[in-house]
């Protein structure tokens, strides 16, 4: 697949200024049905989105991701709530009034019609003046790199390629929102990595506009987004750049849904400042403790937490290792890069970790190995209440 070249128009041209809210939802609320048969696919939902700003809203099936890019897109009609464009209400509107551009993960292009025809439809269907829609759809079909394709129908593209049609359709009306709805599901896992890289440079090309873009794949969500909502059981858990999410996260959820990190339970001694030592079995370890969001208790001497530590810290050794805790090989899978190993650690009755050790690496299992924690050993959760 060749590299796609995305060009920016003066139209598209601008200063990011994600302090200026491109969307709100405002206490959203989402149901369908009613009495004891009312199902809640989205519960009181608060986002606001900057004016060139990336959101991923990442979370499992039945998380309510969907539904709140329904609810803003006007495909789902909330119970309660507001959503706004802007200074804008559009909570009642349809969805052709709001004036914002999708990609679904099907693509929804139409079959009978040519690339040009595709990326013609919506700005017909804005009665954009007839003499200004072969240039809009030259623009659009020139930012995705498929001006040579033009004339082409649907089943003549390639997967990536009606991807990038479909992107270029949504762009052809110049939206101030743009929004995608699991875009790359449907790709294998090669053409995703490439396609990811891709939408990186679109994004460069639209310093204007707000994307909020829904995924179930974290690797996606932190290679483009400027912050991550993490959603769980049609609510929003957490909210935050994808770095503090990735290396400070709030919750244990988020901490083993984004990274899948280890979540060992310690016991907190000493606190200065934002380090603790925290005891793990027999061994006492430094780690990170966060201020503590509002609302939840201090790291208080004695408490119990969650220790956080991502598989790919830990380093695997010989048992007599100084320093390293004792641990038994339960499974061990190579994943190509690296091989993920399951270990019950001594002293930590019922509790399993994972560690990363690097290429195809020989354990057999039960042996007995050493685990050793990086410098700091990992940072604080809160123990679910």
């Amino acid at each position: 697949m060749s590299e796609t070249k995305v060009s920016t128009p003066a139209a598209v041209k601008g200063a990011v200024d994600y302090s200026t809210p491109a969307i709100i939802f405002d206490r959203v609320t989402v149901t369908y049905g009613r009495g004891k048969n009312a199902t809640h696919a989205l519960v009181d939902f608060n986002l606001k989105v900057g004016q060139g700003e990336t959101v991923a809203l990442l979370g499992p099936s039945g998380s309510g991701k969907s539904t709140a890019l329904k609810a803003l897109a006007g495909f789902a009609r909330p119970t309660s709530g507001t959503v706004r464009l802007g200074d804008k209400d559009v909570t009642n509107l349809p969805p052709a009034k709001r004036g914002i551009g999708v990609v679904v993960q099907s693509y929804a292009l139409f079959p009978h019609m040519r690339v040009s025809e595709n990326v013609a439809f919506g700005l017909k269907a804005h009665k954009v003046p007839r003499a200004d829609i072969a240039g809009r759809v030259a623009e659009a079909l020139e930012m995705v790199g498929m001006s040579a394709y033009a004339t082409r129908l649907p089943r003549e593209l390639s997967g990536g390629q009606q991807q990038r049609v479909a992107i270029a359709r949504a762009l052809a009306i110049r939206p101030k929102v743009l929004l995608l709805d699991e875009p790359l599901a449907a790709q294998d896992a090669q053409l995703r990595i490439s396609m990811v890289a891709e939408l990186q440079q679109l994004r460069k090309a639209l310093p204007d506009t707000a994307m909020l873009y829904v995924t179930h794949d974290q690797s996606e969500a932190l290679a483009l987004a400027d912050r991550i909502v993490v959603m769980r059981d049609a609510k929003l858990v957490d909210v935050d750049t994808a770095d503090n999410l990735w290396t400070r996260p709030p919750t244990s959820f988020t901490a083993a849904f984004l990274g899948g990190a280890n979540l060992i339970p310690c016991t907190v001694g000493r606190v200065i400042g934002t380090s603790a030592l925290v005891t793990v079995g027999d061994s006492t370890l430094p780690a990170e403790a966060p201020q503590p969001s509002v609302g939840k208790t201090d790291w208080s001497p004695g408490s119990s937490a969650l220790l956080c530590v991502r598989p790919h810290a830990l380093t695997v050794g010989p048992p007599t290792e100084a320093g390293a805790l004792r641990a038994r090989v339960t499974a061990a899978v190579w994943r190509g890069s690296s091989t993920r190993l399951t270990l019950a650690v001594a002293g930590l009755p019922d509790q399993l970790i994972e560690a990363d050790v690097p290429g195809q690496a020989q354990f057999a299992l039960e042996n007995e190995v050493g685990v050793r924690f990086p410098a700091v050993a990992g940072v604080l959760v809160q123990v679910p209440a």
